[in-house]
């Protein structure tokens, strides 16, 4: 591993996160890949990330919570515990839930459906409107 260059730190503050996390952790998956420690078990992984990305991600990691199983009670099944944090795939979707906002379908389409077009605007003059992306259920 020593050899090899890792990717930089996750910033957590400022700007895109979402973008940023996405970037982030396509270059790790590869610096896995490349220093033969993508078959590596969890824990090992876990350890690796949170060494390359930095200190500010290492402080959000300690914030996660993990679900206790719950028995089943009257018609809600029984839930299995989550997953801990020595488990890559947990660690991973928890950073991802931390870094990618959910979107509120209501608002996002009051925005598309309230937008009006300025004279002499062309559709894809404005970054934030971007039809190509749009998700609306």
């Amino acid at each position: 591993m020593d050899k090899l260059k890792p990717p930089h730190e996750l910033k957590i503050a400022g700007g895109n996160l979402a973008d940023r996390w996405e970037r982030f952790l396509e270059r790790f998956r590869w610096y896995l890949a490349a220093v033969g420690e993508d078959g590596s078990e969890d824990k090992k992984k876990v350890a690796i990330l949170l060494t390359v990305a930095g200190a500010e991600a290492q402080e959000v990691f300690r914030t996660f919570t993990y679900e206790p199983a719950k028995a089943a009670v009257g018609n809600q099944p029984a839930v299995q515990a989550e997953k801990t944090a020595e488990q890559f795939n947990t660690v991973v979707r928890k950073f991802t839930e931390f870094c990618v906002p959910r979107k509120n379908v209501i608002y996002e389409r009051y925005v598309f459906h309230t937008r009006v077009q300025g004279e002499g605007e062309t559709i894809d003059s404005h970054s934030h409107v971007n039809l190509g992306r749009c998700k609306i259920a």
